[in-house]
């Protein structure tokens, strides 16, 4: 008769599990009004395992009108960490034209969805978004 013993330790320490680093991804939809003004609907998010290799935001002091502010907040709703999104409704399209010239057209859309990748702190609580240079949120999501 043949016992087979495990090595392998199947009780996780959860010290250990709230100490990996995680990445959030949040995806939300923007669109423009009839008034002009632009609404954000959350579409989903999803936590997972790992580190950012690099930042895809920009600092606030980057900002242009159209432009929206992320800002990280702790459960006090105090600010943790606030980061530029360049304006989702706005595209920028290289191509080669006949002449075979690289040329750039800008694209504007009305609606678009866009996401958002961050290294997740654990004293994060709530991901605002708002318009550069005014302080009222488009939206605030709840994270844990």
């Amino acid at each position: 008769m043949f016992c087979c013993k495990s090595t392998k330790n199947n009780s996780s320490n959860p010290s250990q599990i709230e100490n990996e680093p995680k990445i959030l991804f949040l995806n939300y939809s923007i669109k423009k009004t009839s008034t002009g003004k632009r609404e954000i609907t959350f579409i989903n998010k999803k936590i997972a395992t790992g580190k950012v290799k690099q930042n895809p935001f920009e600092t606030i002091e980057n900002g242009i009108p159209n432009d929206l502010v992320f800002t990280e907040l702790n459960k006090k709703q105090k600010i943790i960490n606030q980061l530029l999104i360049k304006n989702p409704l706005v595209k920028k399209v290289e191509y080669v034209d006949e002449s075979k010239r690289f040329k750039t057209k800008i694209i504007d859309f009305d609606e678009m969805q866009f996401s958002i990748r961050l290294q997740l702190k654990n004293e994060t609580k709530y991901i605002t978004i708002s318009n550069f240079a005014e302080n009222e949120p488009l939206i605030k999501t709840q994270i844990w």
